[in-house]
């Protein structure tokens, strides 16, 4: 009788968590998040982009008076979701049409927070590579402008099942004619740490940063990377800001679920541009 064996290697190490705990003054906590028990070097690496291009568009001052604290999470948690990629390159695409509904909620152009499709995103901007990640995230703005996107409830989510990117559909999952709903404008708002504090008191910011080894051991705190090599690029949304114990930081919306991070969400150092965190950001006007 034979007895198939995997040969893939699990991407958490117990050896480098225990190396990771032993760090002097690490402002986060190290641990093998539940999300990825179990989880191969390919499994762990799928949820990330290609390493991003910077942005060509042009850089906007954001000029005005920020508080030394700000929290959309405070100032508005009604219109706060937090979504999950599940098995598909696809932060690029959450990372856009989730600051794009949240602005709308804030702005009252949508009398309750709505939630967008990003399955039609993923599937049918073309500028983008679907389930393996974008180039640019000028491209899903882009889309966002000119193309625009229905509903979840009129396109749902299906690409985090089987890591397939799909058809771009022509009609509503029931059949029903779409209704495409655009922003008005967007602008590289990663100016200064001064320039996006001031956008953030306007709305959610989509941004992106380089992965390493060690923030797959994340679970809560302020992450500083520390060790381990890059892994690839993935889009976030920045929320808010804030300081803890004289450390200042970001504070960041992934698409990993509510059950990772800080309820879906983690803090990264602020003002140092961590991992090229504060390199590109996007604020979409709704």
């Amino acid at each position: 009788m034979f007895v198939a064996v995997s040969l893939a290697k699990e991407f958490h190490s117990h050896s480098v968590l225990e190396m990771l705990k032993q760090i002097p003054d690490l402002t986060w906590t190290p641990e093998i998040p539940a999300r990825f028990h179990g989880h191969t070097e390919e499994q762990v690496r799928s949820y990330f982009m290609p390493f991003l291009y910077k942005s060509s568009v042009p850089k906007t001052e954001m000029v005005g008076a920020a508080p030394a604290s700000f929290s959309w999470l405070q100032e508005k948690p009604e219109c706060m979701v937090v979504r999950n990629q599940a098995n598909c390159g696809s932060c690029w695409a959450f990372s856009s049409v989730g600051p794009f509904a949240d602005n709308r909620c804030f702005s009252g152009k949508d009398a309750t927070r709505v939630i967008y499709s990003e399955q039609y995103m993923v599937s049918c901007d073309t500028g983008s590579e679907g389930c393996d990640g974008t180039y640019y995230l000028t491209a899903p703005q882009n889309f966002l402008k000119k193309t625009g996107v229905p509903t979840d409830k009129c396109v749902t989510y299906k690409s985090g099942k089987n890591g397939v990117t799909g058809k771009c559909p022509t009609t509503c999952d029931d059949k029903s004619p779409l209704v495409l709903v655009k922003s008005s404008a967007f602008a590289d708002v990663c100016t200064s740490e001064e320039s996006l504090k001031v956008a953030l008191t306007q709305g959610a910011v989509q941004t992106a940063f380089t992965v390493y080894s060690d923030f797959m051991y994340y679970t809560k705190g302020i992450y500083q990377h520390k060790f381990g090599s890059q892994e690839g690029g993935h889009a976030v949304t920045f929320v808010g800001y804030g300081e803890e114990n004289g450390v200042k930081y970001w504070i960041v919306r992934n698409s990993w679920d509510v059950t990772w991070g800080e309820k879906g969400y983690f803090r990264i150092i602020r003002g140092k541009n961590e991992c090229g965190i504060e390199d590109s950001c996007f604020l979409a006007s709704a």
